[in-house]
């Protein structure tokens, strides 16, 4: 497994050439699917070769049962897998499907593609739904209750090298090896053997040679069996070596994986987005959760009535950058696969505003080092393009960002808290304590609950508790104005941000803001910070704040909120299971004399506790993607990112930093 990432670009599109029959692929001279009948063919090789119908039939565990492709092309083998899920699977039983492609079909190549089966177009159009920009990385689609997507978008090997496993059955497709050799390459089988495991199968249209040899040196099983159609021979088998090595974490022994275990009663702490979002992943995973706020769904600084879904990208795209962009795409597609209606969001897009030299040429800088990025995603506008799609006059242009927009964070909290898998209760926790077989919760109204599995997403907050008193988060305060509208007051079309935001109208008000309070404890409102907010407006859009002022709304008239955000020392998010810190305190004590002496030592974890918190002001596009990164992790599931992305989150990483900058933990008590 690989923790050097490639780099961040947008990838071309398939060139396409039409026939009667469907596409082919002009690079490679070679169909998709074949003529006489593709879905016959996927069937063929690929459902019965690897025993589908029987295995999903039998299929008792309560992960998902996962399926690796090599090469995604127009989705039919994706599409026929989850027809076969839905003809042989008990009712829950789960798919998740991998796979790799380096030249994926634009939106409208798939679409027209798709319309050759015409008996897979209700699941065709849920993937199209879902279908992401060609942009390099991992992109998780949730196509439906009982089926998810990873798309890895590159080089079929270097991709697989990223991700994690494990996968039950690989669908080894792409161009025949004899037009693209370069994928079937030993690298390639390796990946292969390392998301193995000995019960996994595998078919492939070919019986080319270079494949039977790569399959067989891994650790395979080769069998030649009959193909489909006028193909004489193709080849099926299973995995047969007890293991392959995995890599030895000799420079990161910290993040050495656990296995995964029951997960038993599961608690919340939290009902705000990074909580309510956990749940709802886990939930959609068939099991039932209990979650826990001390002031009610929402409360804190997942409470506004509107916040911006949008991202600030690095000039030279960090892993912090990396996340956030997948975090941002993610999003998206869970908003439109839990709100296709739009009632809790709208995809407005966003316009980051260059206001200043220094922001222009910062600016500058990122377009120039990612020059092909998809424009739908990211590009550069001008004033004058940007007073279009803002509908006001602006005095700068700056970067539009197509994909982003708009959430109710408020009210989605109060909608998530609704699904039937969640047991909501209101109570404050005030000590968690590990027994001798579970975690033991109190609650400060002397009510006691035992979970197997805690979740802490409680920002700020999860310092208070027993065990996490050395997280090195910080309470930041924030002040968001909120005016009353009139028909004649101008507003934006789009989100725009500059040095504070602005939202679309919204029952004839106007979000705008926010502060920045670094060292304030604050819960109320005031004057100086509306007046704050009011400034900012006007330097970005004078003549609505203008028109707020002549309206009344001055600083003392305008309402608003309150609300802390939390932040970690590296402004990324926090996300994983917690470090048992007197073990790691004293296992990787050596560090803090000399960083470069890095102890066997793996650190123990605490059984059954994670943490998902330190989303900060951009919890829009994080908690969505940490919630199914979090959930991935608990169940044994493939991550939904790469594995470099996920070990840049894990908690451990400031434990570390700790140890290796002052010698020692932190602890608050």
């Amino acid at each position: 497994m690989s923790d050097t990432l490639p780099p961040l670009q947008g990838l071309a599109h398939a060139s396409l050439d039409w026939q009667a029959q469907g596409p082919i692929a002009r690079d490679y001279q070679d169909v998709y699917f074949s003529r006489d009948d593709g879905q016959a063919e996927t069937r063929y090789v690929f459902i019965e070769q690897n025993l589908l119908p029987q295995r999903l039939a039998q299929w008792q565990q309560k992960r998902a049962f996962v399926i690796g492709e090599t090469g995604f092309g127009t989705g039919l083998n994706l599409l026929c897998a989850w027809q076969a899920l839905l003809d042989y699977a008990p009712p829950g039983t789960r798919l998740h499907f991998i796979s790799v492609e380096r030249h994926p079909l634009s939106h409208v190549d798939l679409s027209q593609a798709l319309t050759s089966h015409p008996n897979l177009a209700p699941l065709a159009a849920r993937l199209l739904a879902q279908y992401p920009e060609a942009v390099s990385g991992v992109h998780r689609l949730q196509l439906s209750e009982r089926v998810s997507v990873d798309l890895l978008l590159g080089e079929a090997a270097e991709m697989l090298s990223l991700v994690n496993g494990p996968v039950d059955s690989w669908f080894l497709d792409g161009f025949a090896p004899a037009k693209n050799p370069q994928m079937w390459s030993s690298d390639l089988f390796q990946a292969l053997a390392r998301l193995s495991h000995p019960e996994t199968h595998f078919a492939t249209f070919t019986a080319a040679g270079v494949v039977k040899r790569g399959l067989k040196a891994v650790g395979f099983e080769v069998r030649k069996v009959a193909g489909f159609g006028h193909k004489r021979d193709m080849l099926r088998g299973q995995f047969r070596a007890c293991h392959w090595p995995h890599p030895e974490y000799r420079q990161t022994p910290w993040l050495t994986p656990h296995p995964s275990t029951a997960l038993g009663r599961i608690v919340i702490i939290g009902a705000g987005l990074a909580g309510l979002s956990t749940a709802e992943a886990l939930t959609r995973r068939g099991y039932c959760v209990t979650i826990l706020d001390a002031e009610g769904p929402g409360a804190g600084g997942s409470g506004n009535r509107q916040g911006a879904l949008y991202i600030k990208l690095a000039v030279e795209t960090n892993l912090q950058s990396r996340f956030y962009l997948n975090g941002l795409q993610y999003s998206r597609r869970w908003l439109t696969f839990l709100d296709p209606q739009q009632q809790f969001w709208q995809d407005s897009g966003v316009l980051q505003l260059a206001m200043t030299e220094k922001e222009q040429q910062r600016q500058a800088r990122f377009i120039e080092r990612h020059p092909n990025l998809p424009p739908n995603l990211l590009r550069s506008v001008t004033a004058a393009e940007a007073s279009e799609r803002a509908g006001l006059s602006l005095s700068h242009g700056g970067l539009w960002y197509g994909q982003a927009g708009w959430v109710r964070p408020g009210a989605l909290c109060q909608w998530l808290c609704q699904h039937p898998g969640i047991d909501y209760q209101q109570g404050q926790v005030i000590d968690l304590q590990r027994g001798p077989h579970d975690w033991q919760l109190r609650l400060s109204d002397q009510r006691q609950l035992n979970a197997d599995t805690v979740i802490v997403a409680t920002a700020a907050a999860a310092r208070t508790l027993p065990g996490l008193d050395w997280l090195p988060t910080k309470a930041i305060r924030g002040q968001v104005s909120h005016g009353r509208l009139t028909d004649a007051t101008p507003t934006p079309q789009c989100v725009i941000c500059a040095g504070g935001y602005v939202s679309p109208s919204l029952e004839h008000q106007l979000c705008f803001g926010a502060t920045f309070n670094l060292h304030e404890s604050s819960p109320h409102l005031r004057v100086q910070d509306h007046q704050y907010n009011l400034e900012e407006l006007a330097a970005t859009l004078p003549d609505t704040a203008k028109a707020l002022i002549d309206q009344g709304q001055t600083a003392e008239q305008l309402e608003g909120r309150v609300a802390f955000r939390c932040a970690s020392p590296d402004y990324s998010p926090i996300v994983g299971q917690a470090p048992d810190i007197d073990d790691w305190q004293q296992g990787y004590a050596v560090m803090g004399q000399d960083a470069t002496r890095i102890p066997p030592h793996e650190g123990k974890r605490l059984p059954g506790l994670w943490l998902n918190l330190g989303h900060g002001s951009r919890g829009l596009a994080s908690t969505p993607l940490a919630a199914e990164l979090l959930a991935s992790q608990l169940c044994g599931e493939p991550w939904p990112m790469e594995s470099a992305l996920a070990h840049h989150l894990d908690p451990g990483r400031l434990v570390i930093r700790q140890i290796i900058r002052q010698g020692h933990v932190k602890r608050s008590v």
